[in-house]
């Protein structure tokens, strides 16, 4: 099911006539059909909502690829409130986004804390809503209870994928690779104005008369 999309039920012909009927008769569910309600899809509007998953990160992935290659001149609205998630699956998104032929929008709304931060910046333009706050922070990992050779081997593969992120936060905000690295060690929350001057985000809803949509 498409990620804050919920399904509704879609009534069968005989049920849409009998409508006026009394309503406390018992129905059989398998008269009933569950279609998805994909309008905001349709719409081009995609919200990643909850932690990140393997799951939604393939859905929203699938959905930006599936709309791109149907029209790749329409824009996508990506509305972002994650505390982060999974660092592989947070990749994934960004780098589909990143390489996307389709304009993203990405917005901040709520908040968008460590990998869906860096999910934020991957959009062709970035927004954040006035009341937003964004987090920086370094991918981690447990390395308790896993054997030495194993942890060696973690700690090597941690460290590409922090590079990578680092290499990212650089491209799109034009810091430096000693600023980008203190603030994911520190962990600090930004408002929306504060990620603004940092460059993580272009624009914030209601400043200097933008409105949004």
């Amino acid at each position: 099911m498409p990620v804050g999309l919920p399904k509704v039920p879609f009534p069968t012909l005989e049920e849409d006539e009998n409508k006026n009927e009394d309503k406390n008769e018992d129905k059989n569910e398998d008269e009933e059909e569950e279609v998805e309600c994909n309008g905001l899809y349709e719409q081009r509007i995609l919200i990643l909502g909850s932690e990140i998953t393997s799951e939604n990160a393939n859905i929203l992935c699938g959905a930006l690829i599936y709309f791109s290659l149907a029209d790749s001149s329409r824009e996508f609205k990506f509305f972002i409130n994650s505390p982060g998630g999974s660092v592989i699956d947070g990749i994934a998104i960004y780098d589909t986004i990143d390489t996307l032929l389709a304009p993203v929008e990405t917005t901040a709304v709520g908040v968008a804390a460590s990998m869906a931060c860096f999910i934020l910046t991957a959009g062709t333009s970035r927004t954040a809503f006035p009341h937003a706050r964004v987090m920086m922070h370094q991918p981690s990992t447990s390395l308790s209870d896993v054997e030495m050779d194993h942890t060696v081997m973690e700690i090597q593969v941690l460290e590409k994928i922090r590079d990578s992120i680092i290499d990212g936060y650089r491209k799109k905000t034009s810091k430096s690779r000693t600023e980008i690295m203190d603030a994911l060690e520190k962990d600090v929350f930004l408002s929306a104005i504060e990620a603004k001057e940092y460059r993580l985000v272009d624009r914030i809803v209601g400043e200097n008369g933008f409105e949004f949509p």
